[in-house]
């Protein structure tokens, strides 16, 4: 499967909020930050303030060996209710407080929508995820670009 398979949706189609939250913590604080000055910002409170924090990754090389810690990395969490009673959580790569705030927010807000109808951030989420696929198309390309085949001849006289 490419990497551009992994995320089509179908915007017709009701995500999942984990596919969401995924779109939010991916998505460049920039691109975040341009569709947040285009919706009126919702009343809420902090359940806990953005904070930054450290992760341990775990990996493993085949599917039946034993995971092994690969390393850390730093993240931002943020948690927030909304006035309407959604509470929406956020954790992404990296130390800007701004982007997990933000996204634990519209993550509140797309709970709100899921349950009403409406289509605000749903939209968000759509520009957003056309963001994503191209920049991991884009990078897909050059990878595969740079891709070197090893190959080894026989042995023989």
């Amino acid at each position: 499967m490419s990497v551009t398979e992994k995320h089509d949706f179908d915007p017709s189609m009701n995500r999942s909020r984990e596919a969401w939250l995924t779109t939010f913590a991916k998505a460049p604080l920039s691109e975040i930050e341009r569709h947040w000055a285009t919706i009126s910002p919702p009343k809420f409170e902090w359940v806990r303030r953005p904070e930054v924090g450290m992760i341990m990754l775990r990996g493993r090389i085949a599917k039946r060996n034993a995971p092994f810690n690969v390393g850390e990395a730093t993240i931002a969490r943020c948690t927030v209710q909304i006035e309407s009673g959604e509470i929406g959580v956020a954790y992404v790569l990296g130390r800007s407080k701004r982007h997990a705030a933000l996204a634990a927010l519209l993550d509140a807000l797309m709970q709100r929508e899921t349950l009403n109808g409406a289509a605000t951030v749903t939209s968000i989420v759509d520009a957003l995820d056309e963001r994503i696929r191209k920049t991991e198309a884009q990078v897909e390309s050059e990878t595969y670009s740079s891709k070197v085949d090893f190959f080894m001849y026989g042995q023989g006289g």
